[in-house]
């Protein structure tokens, strides 16, 4: 590629510092087209809204203002550059303004540069890995807030809502970004009872029931009762960085049988937290928990009657969604420094139950840093009855 011209919010923050309305291009030959002209790199941040707060916060030296194309093929051509190829992400630009940018690059070819923007940002430093940290005792609070909050005849909805306040005041920014928006919202799975077998098809997991058709996932107004299960997936953002976790509670004491399915959940996670390390590919992470949850439980779920959504966890970082999904279909090996929300999520469709535990961790040279802290156990809520 002669060029890049990021369009998407969140990689322009990966490279440039800011997500105010903005396109970052990057060149990467000659930067001059007079004799003896520099070689090198040159990026330019074009901001069409909120400059000077773009100015303040970008970490490029030179930012410009953008009313259209224009302007950025008009620096193009400053920097000797009237054709060749250029890099966009293809991957979430919409095919309306991919034909504004062909045409005002004509002559140009736009070709994709999603995969090496996203296998970059699969490996953080340490200062991104500290933002993530503290998104996760932001998500951590949220946990430790519901069992607390569990009342027999709560709406799933109101105790979502004491979850979602105490992970705003531990500092969660409010949001999850997700880099594909069309499957939902990025926000809170908060599902109890019946609610537990719903897939409603905006992922792999269990998703709840909702609060509407035009939202059909997450917490609905199903009142909670004695000896539901619940299970609580949310994740916080704390300066732009995102943490993702998952507990299991039940309303008042568990029962044999829900013990015996949270057990295998959690020697299944055990197991694969135990397994992570550079170079293991990504569909042995998920055969390692496939293994233990086909053996079953002991005198409650017999071998093969127990199964995994399809999928253990993903990759997280700016975005909720990122690479690489953690299932047999996909191939590559772990990195020193992924970041990964480890998913397991464990479901008995004979009895209508589910358990499930999730921590976002590191991968480091001898294993795994585990950044989320909620206990791991099945947590007995008080019915408050």
């Amino acid at each position: 590629m002669d060029a890049v011209l990021l369009l998407h919010p969140r990689d322009v923050l990966y490279y440039a510092g800011t997500a105010r309305p903005a396109s970052l291009l990057v060149t990467s030959r000659a930067v001059s087209s007079s004799p003896g002209g520099a070689s090198g790199t040159e990026a330019i941040l074009f901001v069409r809204r909120g400059l000077p707060y773009a100015r303040e916060e970008a970490t490029v030296a030179r930012v410009e203002p953008m009313r259209s194309f224009s302007d950025v093929t008009g620096a193009v051509e400053d920097l000797g550059l009237r054709d060749g190829v250029l890099g966009v992400e293809l991957d979430v630009a919409p095919a309306q303004l991919i034909r504004r940018l062909e045409h005002a690059f004509a002559g140009w070819e736009v070709v994709d540069v999603s995969s090496l923007v996203l296998d970059q940002r699969a490996v953080k430093d340490e200062e991104e890995i500290e933002a993530t940290r503290r998104a996760a005792r932001a998500a951590d609070a949220g946990h430790r807030r519901l069992p607390r909050a569990v009342k027999v005849g709560m709406t799933e909805l109101a105790l979502a809502a004491e979850v979602e306040r105490a992970m705003r005041l531990a500092g969660h920014e409010g949001f999850q970004p997700l880099r594909h928006p069309g499957a939902r919202g990025g926000g809170m799975l908060l599902m109890s009872g019946e609610n537990l077998t719903v897939r409603g098809g905006h992922g792999l997991v269990v998703t709840g029931g909702g609060l509407s058709p035009g939202s059909p996932y997450g917490a609905s107004r199903r009142l909670l009762e004695p000896g539901d299960l619940i299970v609580l997936d949310t994740g916080s953002t704390c300066e732009a960085y995102t943490a993702d976790e998952s507990r299991t509670f039940v309303v008042g004491e568990a029962t044999a049988e829900q013990r015996a399915l949270f057990g295998v959940t959690r020697d299944a996670e055990e197991a694969v937290l135990e397994a992570i390390r550079p170079g293991l590919s990504f569909a042995d992470v998920y055969a390692v928990a496939e293994a233990v949850v086909e053996a079953g439980a002991e005198r409650h779920f017999g071998p093969g009657s127990l199964t995994l959504p399809g999928f253990l966890g993903h990759g997280i970082g700016l975005e909720l969604d990122e690479p690489p999904v953690l299932w047999p279909r996909e191939e590559g090996l772990l990195r020193e420094g992924m970041v990964l929300a480890v998913e397991v999520e464990v479901s008995a469709p004979g009895r209508g139950m589910m358990t499930k535990l999730e921590d976002t961790v590191v991968v480091r040279t001898g294993g795994c840093e585990v950044l989320t802290h909620a206990p791991r156990e099945l947590v007995e809520c008080d019915p408050g009855m």
